[in-house]
Formats: C-alpha cells, structure tokens, sequence
C-alpha cells in the first residue's frame, strides 16, 4: 500500500532549526566585527611602523632630533599650526614633495613651499607668480622620509567646513579655523596624516580630483620635552594655554580636536580629548602613563614622542584611540 503521508519538515522542526540559526549568528556576529575591528587595529599599528621608521630617519639627518610638535601659528600663539600638520610637515614637507631643510615649522612658508595634493602642477589653481619652476627648483633640496601611498596625507580644508579666511578656532569646534595667507594669495596649507579608520569624505567643492575619497581622522603627534621631568595628570590647571610642566604638553594638537568631527555638518560633536579640562588633558595624560613604572607616575615614550588614532568611532578621547605603545 503507498503511503499518503506528506514528507517534509514540520512546524517545530523550522522553528527549531531557524532557532539554531539565529543563536549561532548571535554568537557568530559580535566576533567577527570584534575580529573586523582587531584588524583595523593592527593595520593602524602598521601605518604607525611606517610613521616611526620615516620619524627615525628624520631624527639621522637633524641633530638625532625628532621634529618639533609645539602648536603655534604665524604668531606664535598655542592654536593653529600643531602637532599633526608638523608630524605631516617632517616626513613629507608641505607641499608633499619631500621636506626641506629650509623648514622652521611655522604655519606660512615661502611661495616655494606650498601644499596642494590636487593640484601640484596646474597653474590655474593660485594667483600671483606660478610656483611650478620654483617647486622643482627647490626639490634638490628635499627628503621624503615616508611614501605617501603608506600614509595617507591630505588638506583639513578638503574634508573640514570653515571659512579659511577668518580667524582662530581654538575652544569652538563649530568656529573657523587660522590658516593665515601665503605672500602670493595663496591659503596657507593645513597637511596631516590621516589614519586608516576612514570616517570623512573629501569634499568634492574643495578638491574635485579627489572628491568622495574616504579619508582617516589625523594622526595626531606630540613630542616629548627633554626639558621637563613631570607626568602629573591631577594638576589642578591643565586648560589649554596654561602653564606647562609636563614631558608631554597636551596643547600640541588641541587646535584639531576642537575642529569636532567632519562627517558631520555643523561639526557639533565633541571629541572627549577636545574639551576643556576637566576632562581634555586628563584624558590624555592618563593615556599615556606607563602603568609598569610604579615608583612614580612616567608616560610611555618619555625619550621619544606619541602618536594617536582616533579609533574606529573617529573621537579622540575614547577607548577605542590607538597608540603607538602596547596599551
């Protein structure tokens, strides 16, 4: 006799399967973005790798002195040109055609030295005498101490939103941004590292050759100073501008966290890092102390210098950052 009985799976049995299902992605999930993000992780390292290499070659050729990573601008005051833009500066010069050794580190620089990833060679793009013939004039003179392929330079004014023609923004990220004028007209350049967790678009107005490009937050860089002795993270004054007895001085880059975040319009959120202490400078003090010296407090590197990401969520300040020491 043929059986009539339909063959196939019943209710319980889907519901089960589909249950097991669901428990092994729930499982499953979370570790491969936690894996994702470790990835990301070790690839900053490595970009980190190639920082420090070009950073010890820069160091052979300048007295075995690493570059300098104090923020001032055109009047020495502690806002515009900072750490990151020199990190830029040192490995890559301005105008990312190699440093110069005419190079003193300040925002503006001779018609010469001027940064334009877009547009190195077309003379429509400034006004005033074309630089071209002065530019490669001068690359004798020049030392590339990484690749730029490696690193990743671009221009703040390409993925940020301000007017370069106003004035400082130190305490307000939504404010505008000193970029001062080179002698010929020209913005002076903003040129940072960015980092490999891509959170910005290049904006396509600024910089159509590179519009839409997916861009990293900068790499930010401060040097340690061999004339301090202290890592005090509990000082009761750490607001930028103030008194400084630190080996490592929070206000080198203080001018790009208080840009806020470029993936946003109105840049309305605040890096951790950025905001006036308390918690700012706390929160990178006790980043970077080295936890292994208990006799007293010592930051890591305190012979050397920092670099930092901001991380997959693009903030510094957050636990996420990377550092170039085992945290």
């Amino acid at each position: 006799m043929t059986s009539t009985k339909a063959k196939g799976f019943t209710i319980i049995e889907l519901l089960t399967v589909m249950s097991i299902i669901i428990i092994l992605m729930s499982v499953l999930v979370p570790g491969l973005a936690r894996t994702r993000r470790y990835a990301k992780v070790v690839v900053q390292q490595g970009q980190f790798h190639e920082i420090s290499k070009g950073l010890e070659l820069y160091r052979n050729d300048h007295q075995e002195t690493y570059p300098d990573s104090g923020a001032i601008d055109t009047a020495t005051t502690p806002n515009g040109y900072c750490g990151a833009m020199k990190l830029c500066e040192a490995l890559l010069g301005q105008d990312g055609m190699g440093n110069s050794s005419a190079s003193n580190f300040q925002a503006q620089q001779p018609n010469t030295y001027l940064f334009d990833l877009c547009y190195i060679t077309d003379p429509t793009k400034y006004t005033g005498s074309n630089p071209d013939p002065c530019l490669v004039a001068s690359l004798r003179d020049r030392t590339k101490y990484v690749e730029s392929d490696s690193v990743k330079p671009y221009r703040l004014q390409d993925i940020y939103t301000w007017d370069i023609t106003a004035g400082v923004s130190y305490y307000t990220p939504t404010g505008t941004f000193n970029t001062g004028t080179m002698s010929n007209g020209n913005p002076t350049p903003n040129a940072v590292i960015g980092d490999v967790f891509q959170k910005a678009d290049i904006k396509g107005t600024r910089c159509p050759a590179r519009g839409g490009q997916k861009v990293g937050m900068p790499v930010l860089y401060y040097k340690a100073d061999s004339s301090k002795i202290a890592h005090d993270a509990t000082l009761t004054s750490l607001s930028p501008g103030s008194t400084n007895t630190n080996i490592y001085n929070f206000d080198d880059n203080y001018a790009i966290t208080a840009l806020g975040c470029p993936w946003e319009g109105a840049h309305t959120t605040e890096h951790p890092m950025y905001k006036p202490d308390p918690p700012g400078p706390r929160l990178f003090l006790n980043a970077i102390t080295n936890d292994k010296v208990t006799s007293t407090p010592r930051p890591h590197n305190e012979d050397g210098y920092i670099l930092v990401s901001a991380g997959w969520d693009g903030l510094y300040g957050t636990q996420d950052d990377v550092y170039n020491f085992a945290r």
